[in-house]
């Protein structure tokens, strides 16, 4: 609908990745021009989405089509299309490898757990060329991607906010949930990291905090 900023907190395997593949190659195709998949880290990249597939078995390249390639570096992890369009995947803890270029589209993949400065580094450029940037993620308690949700709900006009837990998407059988949620509680004394990766919540705290289930 022509927003420019969109926050997409999904639950664990709703399938962020299938959908903003899909959304970079209908911009590649539609909109000619440099995009960007940027994810915490390079190797993170490589294996979620350049080497990755879903849970059908399709790869998630396989969305960007050889036949439309004019060439494809997998050390780069690099794809130049015929009509002049480039798709690149990318760390955060790399960003000054794209500093200079002009992308007009950028996906934050997992972007509560990528350096916070990759935004503020691509945000200027984006801006000058009316370019658009996706940032999907799974919540990890009250960091820089919660901060950056709560302005976006102050500014729906130029922000789209999506948030879909389980419960919304319908995604994962119950009884796989039911399981899921008791063998976390055995491991961890509470169901905190199941209200996080499934139910999106914020408050859960960080696994592996010490004094996080007191607090």
């Amino acid at each position: 609908n022509g927003f420019k900023r969109i926050i997409q907190i999904w639950h664990r395997r709703a399938g962020k990745e299938k959908t903003d593949i899909n959304l970079v190659a209908r911009e590649v195709y539609t909109n000619v021009g440099a995009y960007y998949y940027i994810f915490p880290t390079y190797n993170q990249g490589k294996k979620i989405l350049w080497n990755g597939a879903d849970k059908d078995g399709t790869r998630f390249l396989d969305h960007l089509p050889k036949e439309t390639r004019l060439r494809t570096v997998g050390n780069e992890m690099f794809i130049e299309f015929k009509n002049g369009s480039t798709f690149q995947v990318i760390g955060s803890d790399n960003i000054d490898s794209i500093v200079g270029t002009n992308p007009k589209g950028v996906v934050f993949s997992e972007y509560s757990l990528q350096d916070p400065t990759a935004w503020d580094y691509i945000r200027p450029i984006l801006a000058e060329n009316d370019g658009w940037a996706v940032f999907n993620f799974t919540p990890r308690g009250n960091n820089h991607a919660k901060d950056l949700l709560d302005y976006a709900l102050t500014d729906q006009e130029h922000w789209f906010v999506s948030n879909l837990t389980v419960e919304d998407t319908k995604a994962i059988k119950q009884e796989v949930l039911d399981q899921e949620r008791k063998e976390i509680i055995a491991k961890n004394g509470d169901d905190s990291v199941f209200r996080q990766e499934y139910m999106n919540s914020f408050s859960a705290s960080m696994t592996g905090a010490y004094y996080g289930k007191l607090m």
